[in-house]
């Protein structure tokens, strides 16, 4: 029997959207990189104490439990998962290194070094200074697309250099297999980016207090290599932004996981813009320095970042393509929204 592989380009995914919302684990005895979310391992020591509060023995039949409680299948087959990561831990599964925001930051600034053209230079060392330096400095790149791909691959050579440098530190009896020069690249960005919004979709209109989803943006369109998935949520003025909220970093991690991006808008039933879903796992006043929402905390997990954006209420009334709870569209759908997103909504 060959050496166990492991692929160097999973772990670099891993590397680059590992942080304080998402974890993720090596798992010894396939090569699989598995992520999970942090709100979820929060769930099961939450579920671990009350099984131990009601004096259920362990080890115990997990998914019977779980289905006795009537949680949706998702979050089931999620927390059977890191169930079985955490009965491994340390066995079969290890722990990749979390992201590390000064790490970043420190890529970001060698980065503007490389920059020919002075004046934009100039304006992403100012767009880097203070709160919210992450998000200007992604949102002055993207009307630059040459220097925004230079970025891709500076940022994607670094993440190398850490792989390579953590796995040479670990006891780990395997090959690291190096992309092939010709590698199927897989679905094109566009078509994830697609699957990720129905993946969407498909779990936010069960939460409570969300009334409306529609797609916007650059996916409307038969725009080939868009940046982002943007997607526009109506919630009640009551509704819990939080499980919301981590829907919305599911959404954005995965992209980012093929340089893509990914936002949550948000709503009132009059048609008024709140914001985005905040994108930290934790969410309130002081937690963040790089957090740019004008009032943190009002209203938990609500990101209203009103100087950076805002959607015109005209939009909001009439989005472009509505998801649910109808299908409505005001645009000519491209083919491939219609076949892989309206379709199998329809089919719900």
């Amino acid at each position: 029997m060959g050496k166990l592989e492991i692929h160097l380009a999973d772990l670099m995914m891993a590397f680059e959207d590992s942080g304080f919302e998402r974890n993720y684990y090596l798992d010894l005895e396939t090569g699989r990189v598995v992520a999970l979310d942090a709100e979820i391992q929060g769930e099961l020591e939450d579920l671990y104490a009350e099984l131990d509060d009601e004096g259920v023995e362990f080890p115990c039949d997990l998914a019977q439990v779980l289905r006795g409680r009537g949680l949706p299948e998702w979050q089931q087959e999620m927390l059977l998962e890191a169930d079985e990561i955490e009965r491994g831990y340390h066995k079969r599964y290890v722990g990749l290194p979390e992201g590390d925001s000064y790490t970043a930051y420190d890529d970001m600034e060698d980065f503007l070094f490389t920059v020919q053209d002075e004046d934009l230079r100039d304006r992403l060392f100012a767009a880097i200074r203070g709160r919210g330096a992450f998000r200007r400095f992604k949102d002055l790149l993207y009307r630059h697309s040459r220097e925004q791909e230079r970025w891709f691959t500076f940022e994607s050579e670094r993440t190398r250099r850490r792989v390579l440098d953590w796995f040479a530190s670990q006891d780990i009896d395997a090959v690291l297999v190096e992309p092939a020069a010709q590698v199927d690249p897989g679905p094109p960005a566009r078509a994830r980016l697609i699957a990720e919004v129905l993946a969407f979709v498909r779990a936010a209109c069960k939460l409570p207090g969300v009334v409306r989803i529609a797609l916007i943006g650059s996916l409307t369109t038969d725009e080939p290599e868009p940046k982002d998935a943007d997607v526009l949520v109506t919630v009640t003025d009551d509704a819990d932004l939080e499980p919301l909220a981590t829907l919305g970093r599911k959404l954005a991690g995965h992209a980012q996981g093929f340089n893509r991006g990914g936002d949550v808008f948000l709503a009132d039933p009059r048609g008024h813009y709140l914001g985005r879903t905040c994108p930290w796992r934790r969410c309130g006043p002081g937690i963040r320095m790089s957090c740019d929402a004008m009032r943190c905390g009002r209203r938990p997990y609500l990101h209203d970042d009103w100087e950076a954006i805002r959607l015109d209420e005209a939009l909001i009334a009439a989005p472009p393509i509505e998801l649910w709870p109808e299908i409505v569209t005001r645009v000519s759908l491209p083919q491939d929204v219609e076949r892989d997103l309206i379709a199998p909504l329809k089919r719900m």
